[in-house]
């Protein structure tokens, strides 16, 4: 059986993007863009680039939400006062633009505050904005209504300053967290996640995944800030999430350190669940060859093995999947 270490580093490879994704995502994000700068759009932007996970370097697999910024020609948008228009009629102009394309067509539509793609191994977030003197940029408030300041490119700068100074892991350890928050419906706004991560280890060092993953679970509610959240009954919730958690975790590493491995790696299964794998198929078909022929040993800490060990008795169980 593979060590708890093992798991966890196989769980952050086994959710991270591959080169070949990479490549494809970029031919992606070409094509997009050079729609999204076409002079016959109608739309005047001149420029785009890719945000959020992507762009940081965070995002996980199957690829949602892959962002990217269209920064507007502010004065070809501009009304006769100055004024710029209504969030709502940009986005409006930007989904039935996209929807006509033969490439994007049925596959369009609004997710406030942004236009969204959906392609059949990927999504695209595609949200308007304005650069504005000083910095930063206007984008469509979750209202609709007004426009709001975003400084993106911030929270770029700050994660690589971040992710170098803890030897190029903190943006792996980040992954681990946001497959947790998606396989628990998302309870946490994907960027916070970074945020609360660069908040923790800016002074806190760690030595493995393991004990990064815990730590973040266990100073994660002291750093999470209720205005990230749509209400305070999802922060609450988010909070509580991350307190259950922290529990289990520390219970397993009191596991770990008892040499009671096995019993370790169960809980972080439960709470990893499906990309978490104890043991490669291959592995497991040996074992249960083994359990048969009784060349099975179990150790001192639990781990089940071929080679040391005290003896497992035979057994002729069923260990394959069962025919119908």
């Amino acid at each position: 059986m593979k060590t708890l270490l093992q798991c966890i580093n196989d769980l952050i490879d086994n959710i991270s993007v591959t080169d070949r994704q990479e490549e494809n995502i970029k031919g992606s994000v070409s094509n997009l863009t050079g729609y999204l700068k076409d002079t016959k759009s109608d739309l005047f932007v001149h420029d785009v680039f890719t945000n959020g996970s992507y762009e940081r370097d965070t995002i996980i697999r199957p690829l949602n939400d892959i962002d990217l910024f269209a920064v507007l020609k502010k004065d070809e948008w501009k009304d006769e006062y100055g004024n710029l228009p209504n969030p709502q009629s940009v986005l409006s102009k930007f989904k039935n633009y996209l929807n006509s394309l033969t490439d994007y067509k049925d596959k369009v539509k609004q997710d406030r505050p942004c236009v969204t793609i959906h392609l059949s191994d990927k999504q695209f977030d595609v949200l308007p904005s304005f650069e504005e003197l000083g910095g930063g940029y206007s984008i469509p408030n979750y209202d609709l209504k007004s426009w709001t300041y975003s400084y993106p490119e911030q929270l770029t700068t700050n994660l690589d300053n971040s992710n170098r100074n803890r030897n190029y892991k903190l943006k792996p350890l980040i992954k681990a967290i946001k497959y947790w928050n998606r396989e628990n419906n998302k309870l946490i706004p994907s960027y916070h996640i970074e945020e609360v991560a660069i908040s923790i280890f800016s002074y806190t060092s760690f030595n493995n995944y393991e004990e990064a993953i815990r730590l973040w679970f266990n100073n994660a509610s002291m750093y999470l800030l209720s205005d990230k959240f749509k209400s305070n009954e999802e922060y609450t919730a988010a909070t509580n999430k991350i307190n259950k958690v922290k529990e289990k975790l520390n219970e397993a590493k009191k596991l770990y350190d008892d040499n009671k491995e096995a019993e370790a790696i169960k809980i972080w299964k439960a709470i990893f669940d499906k990309e978490f794998i104890t043991a490669d198929i291959n592995e497991a078909k040996n074992f249960s060859k083994s359990l048969s022929d009784g060349t099975m040993k179990i150790g001192g800490t639990g781990i089940l093995s071929t080679t040391v060990g005290s003896a497992v008795p035979a057994s002729k169980g069923f260990f394959g999947e069962e025919k119908k």
